[in-house]
């Protein structure tokens, strides 16, 4: 079992859910709701690390929530937390 936490971004706009890691550019996704957004943020954070980690890319380090969270005040902002080895 490989379990990572990563914070997200989640960001309302034009009745959508944004998602972003500022950690994994890459790792963007988004839903209708708060709850499939979090889902969607689980797929896109486990197919985004699985890929870095089979290419022999590191993992970047996690950033901290608080400072996150500091960035993006008009945001909510939540750690995602995933097992890779469920993807």
């Amino acid at each position: 079992m490989e379990v990572v936490t990563y914070p997200a971004v989640f960001t309302p706009q034009d009745g959508q859910i944004l998602v972003d890691f500022p950690d994994l550019p890459e790792a963007f996704t988004q839903g209708k709701d708060m709850a499939e957004a979090v889902e969607f943020a689980k797929l896109g954070l486990a197919i985004t690390l699985n890929d870095k980690l089979g290419h022999f890319e590191p993992a970047p380090p996690a950033s901290d929530l608080a400072a996150v969270a500091a960035a993006h005040p008009q945001a909510v902002v939540k750690l995602v937390t995933v097992d890779l080895d469920q993807y």
